[in-house]
């Protein structure tokens, strides 16, 4: 091995976690201390929320979401990620007779704003839509 990739190798291990390096989800059988957690939602009237619910000490990542409507063509929406590092984001989805999904995958996953805070993913659903669905995943560390 020459004394580059020595060199490589080296710094790779014992190079501390940065806020970049934090964002990515963990792998592996320890998950390097974090917890991989679900925030799930059904409904066909009102508002529908899938929590990722926040846990003192931890921060609370989102690595993705998928909201989907059958039945109706209702615009289902607006579908909103709340209590983001950045800011909300904000998408719309329109239901189908046959149905309609909505998935969205981050990389890096997002942190919430601060630690203890819930990642909230809302939508509405108007009552032409036979069901929706919200799911999201993410992990806290």
């Amino acid at each position: 091995m020459n004394r580059l990739v020595a060199s490589l190798l080296l710094l790779a291990a014992v190079a501390p976690v940065t806020p970049v390096t934090a964002q990515i989800p963990p792998t592996g059988p320890a998950l390097g201390g974090a917890i991989e957690i679900q925030g799930n939602g059904t409904g066909t009237t009102g508002a529908v929320v899938g929590t990722l619910a926040g846990v003192s000490g931890k921060v609370t990542y989102i690595c993705g979401f998928s909201v989907s409507a059958i039945g109706g063509t209702a615009t289902v929406g607006p579908i909103t990620i709340a209590n983001l590092v950045t800011a909300s984001q904000v998408y719309q989805l329109a239901s189908s007779a046959s149905g309609s999904t909505l998935a969205v995958t981050f990389s890096p996953c997002i942190p919430a704003s601060a630690a203890n805070q819930s990642i909230t993913t809302t939508t509405t659903a108007d009552g032409t839509a036979t069901a929706v669905d919200v799911n999201s995943w993410g992990y806290q560390r």
